[in-house]
């Protein structure tokens, strides 16, 4: 049977060294109806890859893909040209891959990543499926690729890497040496921090009760569960416009985005099919009833980690403790809804000095980083600018 069909059992070992020539190229498609057992199992397929990966580096299913995640991204694909390969050698699957770039016009950075299963490392796969995978990004318009890659923080005395921005620094391993080994340089550290949500319960109504007296008359506070209510979606989409202006992003490339109501709706929609609830908070400018600080989480279904997604200020309202408002009230509203969630992950640029403030003080603490990795292509006709 063949690789696009088979069972990724494999066929005994994988060799020390494996030649790219001998990797099959299998690529994920939206199955066509409930019944496309082979653009499902390839899907399954991927995604077991993918949590093999995971869960080897962080030790539980925290971090883990689903099946609706992948299903949600492949039919809702309006805004994003993505595409997800998984690299088969001899019938065993040992590594899957994404490239991705924003369909608006302009768009120039390519999202990219490869990641292989623990077995099957140390055998080339890695160079090989990045390789690929740049190649794939560079035909859908990328002309700047950038990875985000789990590493630890380095401990004292280790060899480490440090951000090109002067902020955080991970440990040189061996994803770290391959990228480098590739023309990437480390742009930007984000810190992963969880909160125990029972030990930061106590705390919460105090926090949120004093940022509502720093924020004073002008500002109000709302949260919900789920979409958007109407009349703050126009509100909330152009805030959700500005955090690739507003967010700190070091040297890294940024394309614009343009964030409209029906964007917002998208994005909502296939957040739900992911199987993932939305509890959200934005705090309200009151003499002009504007949306000017949002944040939201990503609830999974099956117990696991809720996620801290992004969080925004509006750089005209900051200063009034907002940060802190929504967050609180967020959380406050979590517990309401979800009283059994234990954990929240998030990520924070180091170099975010104001929102990690706020984080510490609800009680998270760092429990990896995140590296932001770039390397500039070459152009046609001139040269590009590896890592710069």
């Amino acid at each position: 049977m063949s690789g696009a069909d088979g069972a990724a059992a494999g066929r005994g070992p994988i060799p020390d060294r494996i030649d790219p020539a001998t990797l099959e190229w299998l690529e994920l498609a939206a199955p066509a109806d409930a019944f496309d057992e082979p653009a499902l199992t390839r899907i399954h397929r991927y995604v077991a890859v993918a949590n093999a990966v995971t869960q080897a580096f962080w030790g539980d299913d925290s971090h883990d893909t689903t099946v609706d995640e992948i299903l949600a991204s492949l039919t809702g694909d309006e805004d994003e040209d993505t595409r997800r390969l998984l690299a088969v050698h001899e019938g065993r699957d040992v590594a899957r891959a994404v490239a991705s770039v924003a369909r608006e016009e302009g768009s120039s950075v390519g999202y990219v990543s490869a990641w292989v299963v623990p077995d099957a490392r140390g055998r080339g796969i890695g160079r090989a499926v990045a390789t690929r995978i740049e190649e794939v990004a560079r035909s859908i318009g990328a002309t700047t690729l950038q990875a985000w890659v789990d590493h630890r923080a380095p401990a004292e005395g280790e060899e480490a890497v440090a951000a090109v921005s002067g902020h955080g620094a991970v440990a040189a391993d061996a994803a770290a040496r391959l990228l480098r080994s590739l023309g990437y340089a480390l742009e930007q550290v984000d810190r992963i921090s969880v909160l125990d949500v029972e030990a930061a319960r106590g705390a919460l109504e105090g926090h949120r009760a004093a940022a509502l007296a720093a924020a004073g008359d002008d500002y109000a506070v709302r949260s919900w569960s789920g979409r958007t209510p109407p009349e703050l979606a126009e509100g909330l989409a152009a805030l959700h416009g500005r955090m690739v202006t507003d967010a700190p992003a070091a040297g890294l490339d940024v394309d614009d985005e343009t964030w409209d109501v029906a964007r917002l709706e998208r994005s909502e929609r296939q957040q739900e099919a992911s199987g993932l609830e939305l509890v959200q908070a934005i705090a309200v400018h009151v003499p002009t009833g504007e949306p000017v600080a949002f944040t939201w989480l990503a609830v999974p279904a099956d117990g696991r980690p809720a996620y801290q997604e992004d969080t925004l200020v509006h750089a005209e309202h900051r200063g009034h403790r907002l940060g802190m408002l929504v967050k609180a009230e967020n959380l406050l509203q979590l517990g309401r809804l979800h009283p059994d969630r234990a954990r929240i992950l998030t990520w924070n640029a180091e170099e975010n000095r104001p929102m990690l403030a706020v984080n510490e003080a609800l009680g998270f603490v760092p429990v990896g980083a995140e590296g932001g990795w770039q390397r500039r292509l070459a152009r046609p006709g001139g040269a590009g600018t590896p890592g710069a």
